[in-house]
């Protein structure tokens, strides 16, 4: 789904509430009221719309990538977080029979707050609260990731019971039948995306194993796992995408990791992936045993360059981001791409290179970049920075090649700048992160 479409649908969806209830009910209290319901609405609505946007749905995803939806994710996260905890405090309406009049039809002058409908949306916001902030600073929480995505899944979910109660029993606006049914709907959305991420997708999963067929050193703290599928001719996929896979661990299991895939669509079904040491999951990659289970989720990712007409390639990378490089490389190769390449891959020191003699054979100019080099290193030096994009790369932008790019936050943002100095449109820049704040 383009990204224009996709933020048509998601403004209409959380608007629709605030609508239905103004067109089907009416305002009839002070504005500081009616602002209250239309963020509780909207913000309620856009909270059970959250499901959609992390499940990794390809209807939802596959045009703009992953990486995308999930800061959409995380940044209609914080404001809806922001419109549902601060609608409370907006009332002006009091609460109690006492103040209800026999001629107010739609209790227009009073909250319909009932003990437990007031202790459900009370026990909402706190959660939510709660469920924001341990997200937001998930990376200094004690937790392991798969605790965290668990805490948080089932914290999503407990929120989106307690609120649907609330808002069914206590809006005044949703009592409406036709309101109702909408609220309804979305929930019963929210909930089959639940049992298809964590039922049916393991299920299909089970369906389709792989199995660890190698694990061997690629670089310094950096390993190349590979997969071979079982029973099955294995996964289609476009040079440039990754897959969430699960190692010696059951399809159900929590403990799922999104990797590029360094080798070449086709072939024999074999996968290749480029890991680093670099959290506790990762840290164990080493001791991985061959012949282990496996299962493969994907593919997922935009950062392809099928069907892109532009004279020529140039790859920016960093770390393992080169290992979605490697692919678009192979594939190249495979598919006999005559087109002129050059692949600038950036690291700390000469033992972080990634298969270097493979790199040099495929067929494409290779420039590393060092920061800590060696003695008598003759290649470039320093950082991937915006000044070393604007001198290396002015002729391919001059010449309108394609940019892909993968690697560390930072040196992204560098390597940005450093086009965007050089004139190069948006449309001729691809890029995957994996780290959205």
């Amino acid at each position: 789904m383009p990204a224009s479409l996709l933020i048509v649908a998601y403004a209409v969806l959380v608007g629709v509430p605030v609508a239905l209830g103004w067109l089907l009910v009416g305002p009839a209290r002070a504005w500081p009221d009616e602002v209250s319901s239309a963020l509780a609405m909207a913000g309620f609505a856009a909270l059970l719309l959250e499901f959609l946007l992390s499940g990794r749905f390809r209807a939802v995803s596959g045009g703009i990538g992953i990486d995308r939806t999930m800061r959409w994710h995380q940044t209609f996260a914080r404001v809806l977080t922001a419109a549902l905890l601060i609608h409370p405090f907006l009332y002006t309406t009091p609460t109690g029979a006492q103040f209800l009049r026999p001629e107010d039809a739609t209790q227009a002058g009073i909250l319909g707050l009932d003990a437990y409908t007031l202790a459900t949306g009370a026990v909402a916001w706190l959660l939510l609260g709660v469920l924001t902030l341990t997200a937001i600073g998930r990376d200094s929480m004690p937790w392991r990731y798969e605790t965290w995505r668990l805490m948080h899944g089932l914290g999503a979910a407990l929120i989106a019971v307690l609120g649907m109660r609330h808002t069914l029993w206590a809006g005044r606006y949703s009592t409406h039948p036709v309101l109702a049914g909408y609220w309804v709907a979305l929930f019963g959305l929210a909930a089959l995306s639940l049992l298809a991420v964590y039922v049916a997708r393991p299920l299909r999963l089970a369906r389709r194993p792989w199995r660890i067929a190698a694990v061997t050193p690629a670089a310094e703290r950096t390993w190349e796992v590979v997969l071979e599928p079982v029973g099955h001719p294995g996964l289609r996929f476009r040079a440039g995408q990754f897959a969430w896979i699960r190692l010696d661990r059951s399809p159900f299991s929590m403990r799922e990791h999104p990797f590029s895939i360094a080798s070449a669509p086709g072939g024999d079904g074999r996968l290749s992936f480029l890991v680093k040491e670099a959290g506790d999951f990762t840290r164990t990659i080493g001791t991985l045993r061959p012949g282990a289970r496996a299962f493969v989720e994907g593919p997922h990712g935009t950062l392809t360059v099928d069907g892109r007409g532009e004279p020529g390639l140039c790859l920016i990378g960093g770390g393992v981001g080169v290992a979605p490089l490697l692919s678009i490389l192979r594939g190249r190769r495979l598919a006999g791409d005559a087109r002129p390449a050059l692949l600038v891959y950036g690291n700390r020191h000469a033992g972080q290179i990634v298969a270097q003699d493979a790199v040099e054979a495929l067929g494409a100019e290779v420039v590393h970049v060092l920061q800590e080099p060696p003695p008598g290193w003759a290649g470039e030096t320093g950082m991937v920075s915006r000044d070393f994009v604007k001198r290396r790369c002015a002729a391919a932008a001059q010449a309108g090649w394609l940019f892909v790019l993968c690697g560390p936050p930072p040196m992204m943002r560098e390597v940005r700048a450093g086009l965007a100095a050089l004139g190069v449109p948006a449309r001729r820049i691809l890029e995957e992160r994996f780290v959205y704040d």
